[in-house]
């Protein structure tokens, strides 16, 4: 992650394919690997959890890689708490 990569929402994932970027959400639904985050356009976004990270709040920044489906496969999750506005 040494250079800047762009914080999108769900419609603007076409333009991002294969690359890395970073999206904001709230967790709709966590189950085994993968995740369901709201937009902050109100799109859903699926996404294949790396297995590493830890979900614990309600809203998260997920910085991860457009994959060809326009699911997001994630390097990194950053919790931002329950009452994110």
């Amino acid at each position: 992650m040494d250079k800047p990569t762009p914080r999108i929402n769900s419609s603007l994932r076409e333009k991002y394919v294969g690359k890395t970027v970073r999206i904001i959400g709230k967790i709709v639904s966590l189950s085994g690997n993968t995740a369901v985050l709201n937009s902050t356009d109100h799109g859903q976004v699926l996404v294949h959890l790396n297995g590493e990270s830890q979900w614990g709040t309600d809203y998260v920044e997920v910085i991860g890689q457009v994959e060809p489906d326009f699911t997001l496969r994630e390097f990194k999750t950053s919790n931002l708490g329950n009452d994110f506005g």
